[in-house]
């Protein structure tokens, strides 16, 4: 059985960790971006133009923030799991990758923060890349880079948990647990393990995103405000607009991303 953890946490080097991250990712986004426009649009109560050009919109950026930042978030995981090993911090195996993987993902935030106001304000403007750019130094000028930064720390830091750590651990006990129903380590094995983990994380996740996109998508305003806005004029309930495409999202990321690495670590690494 390739349970990528352990190659991440032991035989992968941090390089080779954030090329494995780097692969499953961009191949998620270039498939998956419709679905972030679908979930942007509830959440903003924009109505959604289903053309190509539309529901790509802003596929640009995601592709090219999303490797790296998944590189950080999967090489950070091998990092902090090394270190936390190497001094016995943490004996469990389990809970060592859960934590090791959370640190990981809130410090990738720092990243995926200003790439995904770059994101949210293309679809909201339908500006080009450069022209948004010169359209938000005007309006906003450089204070702006740092909004949603916060809430997406914490969406990133459950999110990176679940796909580092939690579906292959699923994965695994469904394999021990359920020996009947899953023979072997197999697409069905990693999708039922995908789909588990990515609506936890989904559930879990999703109030720090909406919030997060809101903040995005009125960076003029203070991001405290603009949440407090957000709960006094829609309610709490605000907080899951756009769950269902985001989760089916996630769900789709970590079946991609679980394939992904048993590919890499099957076909690739040993090329290392």
């Amino acid at each position: 059985i390739y349970n990528y953890i352990y190659y991440m946490s032991v035989k992968l080097s941090n390089t080779q960790n954030a090329l494995m991250g780097s692969f499953g990712s961009t191949i998620e986004v270039l498939i998956q971006h419709p679905l972030i426009t679908y979930k942007n649009a509830l959440q903003a109560n924009r109505k959604l133009n289903p053309c190509i050009k539309s529901i790509y919109k802003g596929v640009t950026i995601n592709s090219l923030t999303m490797g790296p930042i998944t590189s950080v978030q999967f090489a950070g995981f091998g990092i902090f799991y090394k270190q936390f090993q190497k001094h016995n911090i943490i004996e469990n195996h389990e809970s060592r990758s859960i934590i090791s993987a959370t640190i990981s993902g809130a410090l990738s935030g720092f990243i995926s923060g200003p790439a995904e106001l770059v994101i949210v304000q293309q679809q909201k403007t339908d500006k080009l890349f450069m022209s948004l750019m010169r359209y938000m130094k005007k309006k906003y000028g450089y204070q702006v880079i740092p909004k949603g930064t916060f809430p997406c720390m914490g969406r990133e830091a459950i999110y990176t948990a679940g796909m580092c750590s939690l579906t292959p651990i699923l994965e695994s006990r469904l394999l021990t647990s359920c020996p009947s129903i899953y023979k072997k380590k197999s697409v069905k094995s990693s999708l039922s393990a995908s789909i588990g983990s990515g609506l936890l994380a989904g559930v879990i996740s999703h109030p720090f995103d909406t919030i997060k996109t809101h903040i995005q998508n009125h960076p003029d305003v203070n991001s405290f405000r603009a949440t407090r806005d957000l709960l006094h004029t829609e309610g709490w309930s605000s907080l899951l607009k756009g769950i269902f495409p985001r989760s089916l999202r996630i769900i789709g990321t970590f079946f991609i991303i679980n394939q992904c690495n048993q590919f890499y670590i099957k076909n690739i690494f040993p090329q290392f």
